[in-house]
């Protein structure tokens, strides 16, 4: 179990020269040796997951026929380890695998997730030198963010709100790593769930919610002597947004003075372009992975229509693209129907499930989509067990109410 986490989670960023596949290949090699030495059952079992991996895997070859590239074929390979990743997930909820213990592996794991990825940029002070080659991007990366501090908020609630299992410490080594990358949201995340925990404990202890109150003013000093220490122009840092919303963009600008949030946003209104320009790219896309490509033209015209200059749209080279534009895109309102439907089963499990803080865990599972947003995350196996039903999160909640005994 704990060889499977770890290849799950510690393995979930890294890259070979920008192909992330070395979580595939060691889960990959993992689930077939258990399957050889039939120490666990990993039978095929018809659900909407399955049913969701096949559509996935007919998604890739029409792609890989539109791209004329069989390097899609690891998209094959990828599909199949993640359903079976599922189902493995599922055969060790069964057995009573997943209950505290559980939480506390998944946050160690994610803990030295983020210590490697921080402690490998502040050696190598350029991060774009390793970003997209040996680590995927900070926008896919800090996805984690979301078992991290839901595994802390089971273990914390589990402890009866110990101070001493704040784990703060950690919370701030976390932080500082946010810095290093500047992940703005991996940065929003913490001090949200911060502020959560001081409200949540104001209702039984003011003791505690004066100590956590507390703990988060400090983080926001540690955040600030962060971004000083490792910026070149630290009064620019974290006020992205408040420049944003006040400036004007000139007609003309280019990709490079306009702000990403911006070129996240029309992404989504040329992938909503394309999907309506034909009953086939409405219902089913135009294949997994071809957006790279087949999105050109419409970015194009709508960088055009507000004025703006698309010089990210090059010819020769495959777009980056979000996994939302890469759902509506690739996969058509169907493949937005399965993701939908998994949200919404997984939420329902949870509230099932009906752990303590579940407000908290639902929160967690939506903020996903945020990820969507900014990034490509379905580089991983861990971006889909996050959301399936009897998924990561899922198990995390009910992990959180199968004992009422105090943990150490």
């Amino acid at each position: 179990m704990r060889i499977f986490f770890f290849s799950l989670i510690i393995f979930s960023g890294l890259q070979i020269s920008g192909y992330a596949v070395i979580d595939v290949l060691f889960i990959g090699a993992f689930l077939a040796l258990i399957a050889i030495s039939k120490k666990s059952s990993l039978k095929i079992k018809v659900n909407w997951v399955l049913i969701f991996c096949i559509y996935m895997i007919l998604q890739v070859f029409r792609g890989m026929y539109i791209l004329g590239d069989f390097r899609m074929m690891y998209w094959v390979v990828f599909f199949i380890v993640v359903y079976f990743s599922h189902i493995y997930l599922i055969g060790l909820a069964k057995k009573s695998k997943l209950g505290f213990q559980f939480a506390k592996m998944i946050f160690n794991y994610c803990l030295v997730y983020f210590l490697i990825y921080g402690i490998l940029a502040i050696f190598i002070r350029d991060v774009d030198s390793f970003q997209g080659i040996y680590w995927v991007g900070s926008s896919a990366a800090f996805i984690l963010v979301i078992p991290f501090l839901v595994s802390h908020f089971v273990l914390f609630q589990a402890s009866g709100f110990s101070l001493s299992a704040l784990k703060f410490p950690s919370l701030m080594a976390y932080l500082i790593v946010t810095v290093v990358h500047y992940s703005r949201m991996g940065m929003y995340l913490l001090f949200f769930y911060l502020i959560y925990l001081a409200f949540k404990t104001l209702t039984f202890s003011p003791k505690k919610f004066i100590f956590i109150s507390s703990a988060f003013l400090i983080s926001l000093f540690i955040w600030d002597s962060a971004r000083f220490a490792f910026y070149v122009n630290p009064d620019a840092t974290g006020l992205t947004e408040i420049s944003q919303a006040s400036s004007i963009v000139d007609s003309g600008t280019d990709l490079q003075e306009t702000s990403n949030d911006v070129a996240r946003f029309l992404m989504i209104v040329s992938a909503y372009d394309k999907s309506i320009s034909s009953p086939q790219e409405f219902l089913f896309g135009s294949g997994w992975y071809t957006s790279r490509y087949t999105l050109k033209p419409f970015e194009e015209k709508v960088f055009d229509r507000f004025g703006l200059l698309a010089i990210h749209v090059s010819n020769d080279k495959p777009m980056q693209i979000t996994s939302f534009a890469a759902i509506v895109s690739d996969t058509g309102i169907i493949g937005l129907l399965f993701m939908l439907y998994f949200f919404f089963k997984s939420a329902s499990q949870i509230i099932k499930a009906n752990p303590d803080g579940k407000v908290i865990i639902l929160g967690f599972l939506f903020l996903n989509w945020l990820f969507y947003i900014v990034g490509f995350a379905f580089i991983s196996i861990i971006s889909y067990l996050l959301i399936f039903p009897n998924g990561l999160l899922v198990s995390l909640a009910r992990a959180n109410n199968t004992s009422n005994q105090v943990i150490k």
